[in-house]
């Protein structure tokens, strides 16, 4: 499982710098990028990030305001944070506290550095992981350039989806897509839009005569769930959670995500 990283500044220069230090010394990681405050609050809130890395300029006013927003927000949605900072007087460390960050690294630093600190506030044995659920009656459709896709859901959580679809060669792997999920949970239908999702892994797991990819197992990431249906989501996990009768139409099953 990738980590990712969010980097926050309004430079594009300084956040590509960043961006080239953590790849100089980590292969697992994915980094994201935000140049406004309203931009990183959306995309940690949206859960697309384990660390938020926010470099610290006291000459911006809105800085301030960013650290008091993330200090703001509900424990379920807070990501650690790290500042990195030029200014490391005692009194620009006691705001960080204050608003909850106790994290900081004295930058510019060697990349060795911010990999060791960045091992230490997300190890990637220690990420939260979401549940998974399958359900006996789901499917998915993927929307991408104009063309659709129709699939079988394995399984599906708040972070992502694993799938099954024939392979088309109008799919393109490498650009994010538009996903629609599909459950029935004891008899009523949960539809979720809108899921802007990435691949991660493909496995072929059926081939025709000649050797070529028939059918494909594959696994998305969300990078932005609308708030409805993250809502129609956490409805359906929690009615799969609740049914216990095993005559009821429905089969649910927690799988920790690997």
């Amino acid at each position: 499982m990738s980590r990712q990283f969010l980097v926050i500044n309004h430079s594009s220069t300084l956040r590509k710098i960043v961006r080239t230090q953590i790849r100089a010394t980590l292969n697992d990681t994915v980094v994201l990028e935000a140049e406004q405050a309203d931009e990183a609050l959306r995309m940690i809130r949206d859960r697309q990030c384990h660390t938020a890395l926010f470099l610290w300029d006291q000459a911006l006013p809105q800085n301030r305001e960013l650290l008091e927003k993330l200090a703001e927000l509900p424990e379920d949605q807070r990501v650690p944070t790290l500042v990195m900072t030029t200014d490391v007087r005692s009194e620009t460390l006691d705001l960080f506290r204050q608003t909850g960050i106790n994290e900081h690294l004295p930058w510019p630093c060697p990349s060795e550095t911010l990999a060791e600190t960045l091992n230490r506030i997300c190890n990637p044995v220690s990420l939260r992981r979401d549940k998974r659920h399958a359900f006996s009656h789901a499917n998915f459709l993927l929307e991408q350039r104009g063309h659709a896709f129709e699939g079988t859901l394995v399984n599906a959580s708040l972070g992502g989806l694993l799938g099954e679809m024939p392979y088309s060669d109008n799919f393109n792997w490498s650009l994010p897509a538009t996903a629609s999920i599909n459950l029935t949970v004891d008899g009523d239908s949960y539809i979720a839009p809108h899921l802007y999702c990435a691949v991660v892994q493909v496995t072929v797991i059926r081939r025709y005569p000649d050797f070529s990819p028939k059918m494909l197992r594959i696994s998305f990431n969300f990078l932005q769930i609308p708030e409805t249906s993250r809502q129609t989501l956490e409805r359906a996990f929690e009615r799969a959670e609740a049914a216990q009768d095993p005559g009821e139409n429905l089969y649910a099953e927690k799988i920790t995500a690997n």
